[in-house]
């Protein structure tokens, strides 16, 4: 049984031209009609790593190149991008990435009930201080100990009365 020797190419222009990563041996010794998958499966870790990114630029074309032995001569197998298993790896980060999107504007979207619910419930204290207030004043209570208690300004006071 060979061990065998891969090859990750990456293309930016549409597979015009391919910049070769480093040679890496296989690890397990795989037999002979499994290189093909073992193209897949470094194709596809490969793919969904850069997936996994930051999203900064975008995923190259990636071709995986796999020979018996060290990498010379014509490779045993070969996988590229653009198969079904690339196409699930990137569908399920859509999908992945929409849920957490959906998550975030529904958790928006309480929080900002909450706020206005809080802001109506302010507005409702206020008007309840502000009759109290006046009634304070109709029962001639001094403004200074209404103030006082009401955690305002003497002036405040005497605008709510007025």
């Amino acid at each position: 049984m060979p061990t065998f020797s891969y090859v990750v190419q990456q293309s930016h222009d549409q597979g015009t031209t391919w910049t070769p990563g480093p040679v890496t041996p296989a690890g397990p010794k795989w037999d002979d009609e499994d290189a093909a998958r073992l193209a897949s499966e470094i194709l596809d870790q490969t793919y969904r790593q850069i997936l996994r990114g930051d999203g900064s630029v975008s995923v190259p074309l990636l071709q995986v190149l796999v020979w018996a032995g060290p990498a010379q001569g014509a490779p045993l197998a070969t996988s590229s991008t653009g198969t079904d298993r690339q196409w699930r790896a990137t569908g399920d980060l859509i999908e992945e990435i929409a849920n957490d999107i959906r998550h975030h504007e529904n958790e928006k979207k309480r929080h900002e009930a909450e706020a206005a619910s809080a802001q109506t419930a302010i507005n409702n204290a206020k008007a309840r201080l502000a009759n109290l207030v006046r009634s304070a004043a109709r029962m001639q209570m001094p403004q200074v100990d209404i103030a006082h208690r009401a955690g305002r300004s003497r002036e405040w006071v005497r605008k709510t009365v007025a």
